[in-house]
């Protein structure tokens, strides 16, 4: 399909020394119709990763636009400065390890091409592998321990998402509600995925699309995000125990971000929703009485996963998360 009436669509892609992943990943990106600029950010590489963006693009056909920048940026930060520099009408995120299923971005722009004049963002379950069995794909719901379904419930929405971005998609409208408040989420956000599907949430749509294509994750040693808790005994209940905590710390975060953030958002019930929760969440940093983690589960925030829970309640109750 060609974009409709000269819609602008945006590949945001970030690399780091992704020399050995990226050139599948660009080659994925060219099984669609739906015309599309890769704008891309090298987060300052040491291997030949920017040589490989350059060839692989070129061979396939894909209009390349580059936004290197003098100073290291890191995760989030080189999505959210890819963001700031790069002006279209629907944005995509991209990871350089990964592979997008043919048809991944046709699909998600002709859902978002309805709302392209409003806050709307959509995104799909990935498909994981591990690198050394590509052959063997599972739900990434499968992967993280977590109910997919729950995940899109309003309330989990600081603690839980399956929102990944190298599945995300969303409109202008969303990304200039972010640039209002764009030193908040640099400062606060965990993520950048996980930043705009909760601004989504607070100011438009966010939709889970079903039984489309979608990203095939690839699961490696160097993964920035996504680190899977492994081992068995002890070590599993240390690593376990620490990455609980860290979960804390990014939860309270990213809830203390909205709350700065939430004059920039369109006011409305569904704000003032989740401004309670986050006035909730900002302090389960701090070890919480029986009574207020009584009120955390009355309203549903825990993370959308039943071993999490346990964990999770294990920590807020008995110590504050380490600074």
């Amino acid at each position: 399909m060609n974009t409709q009436h000269g819609t602008r669509v945006a590949v945001l892609l970030a690399t780091h020394n992704g020399s050995r992943y990226v050139d599948a990943q660009i080659k994925s990106l060219a099984e669609n119709v739906t015309q599309f600029t890769l704008h891309w950010l090298d987060d300052h590489s040491t291997d030949n990763t920017r040589e490989l963006v350059r060839s692989s693009a070129s061979k396939v056909g894909i209009d390349l636009r580059e936004w290197h920048q003098a100073q290291r940026q890191g995760v989030p930060g080189a999505f959210f400065q890819l963001l700031e520099c790069v002006e279209a009408d629907i944005y995509l995120f991209c990871d350089q390890d990964d592979i997008w299923e043919p048809g991944k971005i046709d699909v998600t722009v002709a859902n978002l091409l309805p709302h392209k004049s409003s806050p709307a963002h959509c995104y799909s379950e990935p498909m994981a592998f591990n690198n050394d069995k590509p052959e063997i794909l599972f739900p990434s719901s499968k992967l993280l321990g977590i109910d997919a379904v729950l995940t899109t419930q309003e309330s989990r929405a600081f603690t839980s998402t399956m929102a990944i971005g190298n599945t995300s998609g969303f409109t202008r409208p969303l990304r200039d509600i972010y640039l209002s408040h764009k030193d908040i989420a640099r400062k606060h956000a965990f993520m950048h995925d996980w930043w705009m599907y909760i601004i989504a949430l607070a100011s438009g749509t966010s939709r889970m699309l079903s039984g489309v294509p979608t990203t095939l994750y690839r699961r490696h040693a160097t993964n920035v995000s996504g680190q899977f808790v492994e081992g068995r005994g002890t070590r599993r209940i240390v690593l376990t125990w620490r990455s609980q905590q860290t979960l804390r710390q990014v939860v309270s975060r990213q809830a203390e971000g909205f709350i700065l953030a939430s004059p920039t958002l369109p006011p409305g019930a569904k704000l003032e929703r989740l401004l309670a929760l986050a006035r909730l969440l900002a302090k389960v940093d701090r070890r919480q009485s029986a009574g207020m983690f009584y009120r955390l589960i009355r309203r549903r925030t825990m993370p959308a996963s039943s071993s999490y829970v346990f964990w999770y309640a294990a920590t807020c109750l008995s110590s504050h998360a380490p600074s």
